[in-house]
């Protein structure tokens, strides 16, 4: 069983591409696609770009071009969620692209792709093999084309769409997943509040965070059969 793992920046990919053994490369569509085995699995590591875009081409393009069975988009993300702070993990449950916006032609606000329940669950259990319980939560990821700086925003993403994390490509890997029939699963560390603090947090704890996905990661593919 091949996974696809799917990293917006070069800071969240690199880890991974590290990890891989009996590594090749390959540029597609100008996109860098690293292939190896993580923990013996055929594993496929890419950064696809800040932003729903440039998520759902490298998405789609991945899938025409090796057909994973399973993807991860994996990576950083905002808290705005009650409690969801920094060091914590959300896995999504589903995703919701709150500046997806219908609703002048009578359309509910906002899209909703869903993340597999078997992939999710399996992160969810290898997240706890890693940490506590009080560091995780399984819910809503929102995901839009702004990088969330203010907590007006923050607390309508929670309030209005039900969302414990904010970031700007889960919700597009998803949708891409789901219309292929891919299954998906979205991981977040939260590297910031999503506040008016989040431009000293986000650089201070994206080191952090993207050490706490790694190593959720790596147990999650040792625990695979």
């Amino acid at each position: 069983m091949s996974h696809l793992l799917i990293c917006a920046m070069d800071s969240e990919a690199q880890g991974f591409r590290s990890m891989l053994s009996q590594r090749t490369d390959e540029t597609v569509g100008g996109l860098l696609f690293s292939k190896g085995l993580l923990c013996g699995h055929p594993v496929i590591v890419v950064r696809c770009g800040v932003g729903k875009v440039n998520a759902a081409l490298c998405t789609q393009t991945a899938i025409l071009r090796y057909s994973p069975d399973a993807v991860i988009n994996v990576g950083v993300a905002g808290g705005v969620g009650n409690g969801i702070v920094t060091h914590h993990v959300v896995i999504g449950t589903d995703t919701i692209q709150y500046d997806f916006d219908l609703t002048a032609i009578g359309e509910e606000d906002g899209l909703v792709s869903p993340c597999d329940e078997v992939l999710s669950q399996g992160l969810l259990a290898a997240a706890r093999s890693v940490l506590p319980d009080q560091r995780l939560s399984y819910g809503r990821i929102a995901t839009g084309d702004r990088f969330v700086g203010d907590s007006l925003t923050a607390a309508r993403i929670r309030d209005h769409y039900g969302a414990l994390a904010c970031e700007m490509e889960g919700g597009a890997v998803a949708q891409v997943c789901a219309a292929s029939g891919i299954p998906c699963g979205v991981l977040r560390a939260i590297s910031d509040n999503a506040n008016e603090q989040s431009e000293v947090d986000f650089p201070e704890f994206l080191a952090s965070a993207v050490a706490e996905t790694e190593k959720i990661i790596v147990a999650y593919f040792e625990g695979l059969l």
